[in-house]
């Protein structure tokens, strides 16, 4: 259309000049005639010159509106070229050296114009990039043409990423192709770290130790772990984008299916330990509200189901062997606070404040109480175990308590409280005593009979000896055998009562 008004206007100029000729010839061939011949060849020329000059008017005015539009369409272009906000370079097709960039590119690699145009193409990208760029420039189609992603290196060698979009021209007659580069390095590394990241994750799901899969708002599976794989023995490419419970109808029978449900329905988390009627196990399960639908983890306790019930009975047990004795036994923490007691030991505290259990504290006890006891747990936490043996007066008779001091050691081995047993025996003392006394007895009988028994059996023993030698003083042996005897019973009657009080 534009071509056509071009041509218009010529079309229509010589038109009217070739009417002028036409009609103005018959005109000057009449005045010739009133003229002389020498005038009428001047008229004549005259009349062709206006003509000529009147269409080289009309055509240098119109040629130079038409240059002026030219100049102020190439400025626009060029500005438009110089202004753009994005880098834009004109290279050669065939020595890839600059011909024209604009200021965006001046500014974001950091060469002057001057600069730029002494460079070629291939040296504002890293050198392991080039072959690869000499091989694709080539291929590069005559008309508008997305290049791709590149690395480009900027004057102070910064390597950043860019995309390419190129397209062939022609600048000051020379073979071009102008280039338009945007700098997606910050979106390139943004996606390669969320990449990693999501590899990362994927890594962690893989390799946890609990099955894990996610579903979307229609329980279609939409991710699966490989400890899911092995708990179900179904491969993942069978399972994802099909329906959990149709799949799995038997979890619809089970609490999964409400418990899933109202996670999904009330965007909640929920967690909960069923029976897998599927493969025989307990499981621990949780499930958490996501955007595209729910995560769920569910991981097998049915070990740590029979381990927790045999530790149920097992304190059971342990509960009822340490509150069937009437020793104390009690435990304390790091501030001397009581973590734990058994029933004799709470019968002794209530028994001595007067409150129950649940409201006892170390201010209710007198510090004339916790002072002792402050002093042993202290030494306890230095890690010694030992006993202590204290005598107190108790409803007016004088008791003797056996205390038993033990750290408890944590798993790195630091004392994390201390374990007391209290035993009273008072009976244990006495019964003693008892023996201590029953023993001093003993020992004085036999000094007894080593001692003094043996002075008048010797006697007696020597008399006679005399009298079976035929002594002629029988009349006097006869009154010292009598004292010896009666010494003897007196010791036999010593002997006698000491034995009687054992």
């Amino acid at each position: 259309m534009e071509r056509l008004t071009n041509l218009k206007i010529p079309v229509v100029i010589v038109c009217v000049a070739l009417c002028w000729a036409f009609m103005a010839d018959p005109l000057i061939s009449r005045l010739a005639q009133r003229l002389e011949p020498g005038h009428q060849d001047l008229f004549r020329s005259l009349n062709d010159f206006t003509v000529m000059l009147l269409v080289s008017l009309v055509l240098y005015r119109r040629i130079s509106r038409q240059a002026r539009e030219v100049r102020r369409t190439r400025d626009d272009y060029r500005r438009l070229f110089e202004e753009v906000p994005v880098p834009m370079f004109i290279f050669d097709s065939r020595s890839f050296r600059f011909l024209a960039v604009n200021t965006a590119a001046v500014s974001h690699y950091g060469y002057s114009q001057e600069e730029f145009l002494q460079l070629k193409l291939t040296d504002i990208r890293p050198p392991e990039e080039v072959p690869a760029f000499l091989a694709a420039v080539g291929q590069v189609p005559g008309r508008y043409a997305d290049a791709g992603r590149w690395l480009h290196r900027k004057k102070n060698g910064e390597v950043f990423y860019v995309r390419v979009f190129s397209h062939h021209t022609v600048f000051e007659g020379v073979a071009a192709k102008q280039t338009l580069v945007i700098d997606i390095d910050q979106k390139v590394r943004t996606e390669r770290a969320l990449a990693e990241k999501t590899a990362e994750l994927e890594n962690v799901l893989e390799s946890m130790t609990d099955a894990f899969y996610t579903v979307d708002r229609d329980w279609n599976f939409t991710y699966i772990n490989r400890k899911y794989e092995r708990v179900q023995g179904r491969k993942r490419a069978g399972l994802l984008g099909r329906n959990m419970w149709e799949l799995f109808p038997y979890g619809k029978e089970r609490c999964y299916f409400k418990e899933y449900d109202r996670a999904l329905r009330e965007q909640v988390s929920v967690h909960f330990e069923e029976f897998n009627t599927f493969n025989g196990m307990w499981v621990s399960a949780s499930a958490y509200p996501i955007k595209s639908g729910l995560a769920i983890y569910f991981r097998d306790i049915t070990e740590e189901k029979l381990m927790r019930e045999k530790i149920v009975r097992d304190g059971q047990n342990l509960r009822a062997i340490i509150n069937n004795t009437r020793d104390l036994i009690w435990s304390v923490d790091r501030d001397f606070n009581i973590i734990t007691g058994n029933g004799a030991f709470w019968e002794r505290v209530e028994k001595l404040t007067g409150k129950r259990p649940e409201t006892i504290s170390n201010a209710d006890f007198g510090e004339e109480v916790m002072q002792p006891f402050r002093l042993n747990y202290s030494r306890a936490f230095r890690g010694e175990a030992f006993l202590v043996v204290r005598e107190r007066e108790l409803e007016g008779h004088k008791h003797f308590e056996e205390l038993s001091f033990n750290p408890i050691f944590g798993e790195q081995q630091e004392v994390t409280g201390v374990n007391c047993f209290l035993r009273d025996i008072t009976a244990q003392r006495e019964h003693v005593g008892q023996i201590e006394k029953q023993n001093d007895k003993l020992r004085e009988i036999a000094w007894i009979q080593s001692h003094k028994l043996r002075l008048p059996v010797a006697n007696i023993l020597g008399l006679a000896e005399l009298s079976r030698a035929g002594c002629s003083a029988a009349d006097e042996l006869i009154p010292l055998f009598c004292r010896e005897a009666g010494r003897l019973d007196a010791l036999i009657r010593e002997i006698t009562l000491l034995t009687d009080e054992l």
